[in-house]
């Protein structure tokens, strides 16, 4: 029956029943007001068949052909969270969105947080009501109306339904909700507040249209304590203040999704600062006023720096009236680019005095990707969640170019590998890859889509992309697309049509591979000396035109000289020629000039070559494709644990390189604590303490703290832990290093969970500890270091209540205590359990969280016996959804990797 029919004869049936609607049949009947979909359609239709008893049968009949064929395409509609269809059909039937909200914020957390929204819209057509998100439910619901009269609606499955009767189709209609917002996104501490509702959280706060492809305008009020200072995407616009209250208003800019809207309220300090006329404000509440001081000016300048690069490069002013920063203790994130009001983690931005150059770089890297997303993801945003890797790709693309202008005395070329290459590889080499565009059913599930192959393997994609199109044509296209699509949303096709117009490659195949496909290539090659060719061959299967093509910096060197030679590799197999003979030895690295993606399988001569000439490398990008190689080498079983435990010690003696000296460590206690050979050494433990504290001694003080790091994590003799002491009572100092508070705090924990003798220190550093937010933290952690096994398991078993599970990163931390390898009681008693929590946790924690919950939790373990647990865990659950099932596997690589070894 064709849909008019099928209405008409509805209105039919109805008014022979004597109603007007079927929520008028179903209030009747049901005793409530309830969506089909909702209910479900066999509950529903038993319901109705009972209710409807004495009802001529073909009526009847008639009544649920027409409920069934009627909802049938709207059966995802009513479904937890957003589904894809519903997205698209109020995308298609719901335009011009404004958002007027009233939030109340007691001063006490334990108190509601109560609203009230204002939400204007036009519908296309009014005949089919309208669905709101809003997952708190309906006790949380006082009131709501449509155009100023009460109106049917109902609430279920996190959405509230509102009946057709009083919308006006293409005109502008408001709904005014009364309303309780959930605590899940607005992260409330004893003196601050913040939201975070990344990327369907926004529901969770306040009743909207949680999906990203309908931007709104906000105009937000809040009534706050009197001493509080509050902060909003929105510039300011008056304050009203009644007795020990006031209400700040915010006036609304251009429009944005909904999960960029954001406030903050509570005790801050204010810092501004203008130049060329531009004002930025920091938010913040550290107490340490050296602190503050020794980095407020750079990082003002670095914001500075970054909005006017993004001008010059886009063509395009800064899009938003304001730019301000709230730094916030125990934030989620490193970072969120909510327009106008960007959060940041205090550790990432106040760093301490004569903090490594690795630990700057990355920080002027965080501001400036923060800041490129104003562009790339604000100003044009993706049409649905499953192209969120576009704006992360393109912040993140950005943010290294412009790192390479602020410190153009650094290899950035070797910044770059060091900073994406080993992570994406971390999690491609897994069973649990997956391609950079995933597919998402339901924006409940958007969290589950971050990771290393979206943040490290796209910007390596994108550097391929850039040197395919050249330069210019790439920021042409770039410029073309943000100005196409400003304020609204685009998906990649939309940009691949662009690229493709500015290239002369078929940019669409191209990136049906690498955005599509999944995995690392693994490429070898062979040579011939008296031809002086090098043969390419890649060595994993792939569909037809769906190859990942490629630019391979290879270098070859023998004792005498080195060639450089960049080989475009598209397909299976290539040939090349060089223009120098070789001498025996030598070594080829096909990713030796930082460029190219992929396992390189290591030949014996090679590694051979390795070991007695690395010493006397002096080519940086040579050394760093050579570390990256030896490690995926190790992982592949190309060389064995005792080799590459020696491998390592002489790398770490002899690199001079500090991003170099940073990943050797990396590699260093990934192997002490993953693979079983350290803790069954004593002989490795003692020659690596040996030379981790001999560096340290030798360092230069912005090298120190990265060398004590890594001390007072792998030292585990008696002596280390003597010295440990006595570092923390300040009766032993090594070289150059300056202990700051921070480290302090680290090294009494961790010199208290190796021997009990230390627990005195803790006792010390919170008595030493001044400020607020530090010494909450620090108390948190504290049952995560106890030697009592029932306190170590009564903070566990806390961490099952979701209100338990805040801040993020301070239970990340307290769970690396919990299964610290050297703990005399370490946690492998969790681990089942905390499997079966991952669900909730993704549920109920923000979009890391997952991912992060499984690595603290297995990161430290080796054993076959703790794979088995995983394995049994997946056997066990096959309904696990499937990306949360991808991100075990993920986390427990390493794991099954030992354990095929022991």
């Amino acid at each position: 029956m064709q849909p008019d029919k099928q209405l008409k004869l509805s209105r039919y049936i109805l008014r022979q029943l004597g109603y007007q609607t079927f929520e008028d049949l179903r209030d009747n009947y049901n005793g409530q007001t309830l969506s089909i979909t909702s209910m479900g359609y066999t509950s529903f239709a038993a319901r109705l068949r009972t209710s409807l008893r004495g009802i001529k049968a073909p009526l009847i009949f008639m009544i649920g052909l027409l409920l069934f064929s009627g909802c049938s395409r709207t059966k995802t509609f009513f479904q937890e969270g957003v589904s894809l269809e519903l997205a698209r059909y109020r995308t298609r039937h719901i335009y011009d969105v404004a958002y007027q909200l009233h939030f109340t914020l007691p001063e006490q957390k334990e108190m509601p947080v109560e609203g009230v929204a204002r939400i204007h819209f036009k519908p296309l057509k009014a005949r089919h009501g309208v669905i709101l998100d809003f997952s708190p439910g309906k006790e949380h619901v006082h009131s709501l109306t449509v155009n100023n009269d009460s109106t049917v609606y109902s609430v279920s499955n996190g959405h509230i339904y509102i009946d057709a009767n009083n919308l006006v189709p293409r005109q502008n209609n408001v709904i005014e909700i009364a309303f309780t917002a959930s605590d899940q996104a607005l992260n409330r501490s004893d003196e601050f507040m913040y939201t975070l509702l990344v990327p369907d959280r926004a529901s969770t706060a306040f009743p909207c249209f949680d999906q990203p492809d309908l931007k709104a305008t906000f105009e937000l009020s809040l009534d706050i304590p009197a001493h509080w200072t509050a902060l909003s995407n929105g510039q300011e616009t008056g304050t009203e203040e009644k007795e020990d209250r006031k209400t700040v208003h915010f006036a609304p800019d251009q429009p944005i999704s909904t999960y960029l809207f954001a406030f903050t309220a509570g005790e801050f300090e204010v810092i501004s600062h203008t130049k060329n006329g531009r004002t930025l404000r920091m938010f913040h509440r550290e107490t340490n006023e050296e602190k503050i001081n020794n980095n407020a000016p750079a990082i003002f300048e670095q914001h500075f720096a970054a909005l006017n690069w993004l001008e010059d490069y886009t063509g395009i002013p800064y899009p938003y009236a304001k730019f301000d920063m709230a730094i916030l203790p125990g934030f989620q994130y490193s970072g969120m680019e909510h327009p106008g009001a960007v959060w940041y983690r205090d550790t990432r931005l106040l760093l301490d005095e004569n903090a490594p150059l690795t630990s700057r770089i990355s920080k002027a890297s965080l501001i400036a990707h923060e800041t490129a997303h104003m562009w790339f993801g604000n100003l044009v945003t993706m049409q649905w969640f499953d192209d969120v890797w576009l704006k992360e790709v393109f912040a993140g693309f950005m943010a290294d170019k412009m790192i390479r202008e602020e410190f153009p005395e650094e290899n950035h070329q070797l910044q770059f590998v060091l900073s994406h290459y080993p992570r994406a590889y971390a999690v491609d080499r897994t069973q649990g890859t997956h391609p950079v565009k995933q597919h998402l059913a339901n924006m409940k599930m958007a969290g589950t889509l971050y990771g290393a192959i979206i943040y490290n393997k796209a910007p390596i994609v994108f550097e391929q992309l850039e040197k395919i199109m050249q330069p210019a044509p790439f920021r042409a296209a770039v410029q073309e697309y943000l100005s196409t699509y400003a304020h609204a949303n685009a998906d990649w096709s939309d940009l691949v049509n662009i690229l493709d117009k500015h290239s002369q490659q078929n940019i669409s195949r191209w990136s049906e591979a690498w955005i599509n496909g999944k995995g690392m290539p693994e490429i070898a090659f062979d040579t011939d000396l008296a031809t002086r060719k090098l043969r390419i061959q890649q060595m994993s299967e792939h569909e037809k035109n769906n190859f990942p093509a490629q630019f391979l910096g290879v270098k070859i060197t023998d004792a005498n000289k080195e060639t450089n030679k960049t080989v475009w590799f598209p397909e299976q197999m290539v040939e090349t020629k060089t223009e120098e003979d070789w001498q025996q030895p030598y070594l080829v690295m096909l990713n030796g000039n930082g460029a190219g993606y992929g396992f390189f399988r290591l030949r014996e001569s090679d590694i051979a070559f390795i070991t007695a000439h690395l010493q006397t490398l002096e080519d940086k990008n040579l050394r760093a494709a050579i570390y990256i190689n030896m490690y995926e080498n190790f992982l592949n079983r190309v060389i064995d644990s005792d080799a590459f435990f020696q491998y390592l010690i002489t790398a770490i003696e002899h690199e001079a390189h500090q991003p170099l000296q940073s990943y050797l460590l990396t590699n260093l206690r990934t192997w002490a604590f993953n693979f079983p050979a350290y803790a069954k050494n004593i002989g490795y433990q003692q020659q690596t303490e040996a030379l981790l504290w001999q560096k340290l001694e030798a360092a230069e003080a912005d090298q120190a703290e990265m060398y004590f790091e890594s001390w007072i994590k792998l030292a585990r003799s008696p002596e280390g832990i003597r010295k440990m002491r006595k570092v923390y009572l300040g009766t032993l100092m090594p070289g150059n290093l300056t202990i700051s508070e921070a480290n302090r705090t680290q090294l009494a924990l961790e010199a208290a969970i190796r021997d009990t003798a230390n627990t005195d220190l803790t006792v010390m550093e919170m008595e030493r500890t001044d400020n607020p937010d530090r010494l909450r933290r620090l108390r948190f952690m504290l049952p995560a270091v106890s030697h009592e096994k029932s306190v170590r398991d009564a903070f566990f078993i806390s961490l099952k209540q979701p209100e338990n599970r805040r801040p993020e990163p301070w239970v990340l931390e307290a769970l690396y205590f919990l299964h610290h390898p050297f703990h005399p009681g370490q946690g492998k008693q969790y681990i089942e359990e905390s499997l079966l929590m991952l669900e909730e946790i993704q549920a109920t924690g923000d979009i890391f969280f997952p991912l992060n919950w499984l690595n603290v939790t297995l990161q430290n373990y080796h054993q076959p016996e703790v794979a088995s647990m995983v394995n049994t865990y997946l056997d066990n659950h096959p309904e696990l959804m499937e990306n949360l099932r991808l991100k075990v596997l993920q986390s427990a690589d390493l794991i099954f990797r030992a354990a095929d070894n022991s």
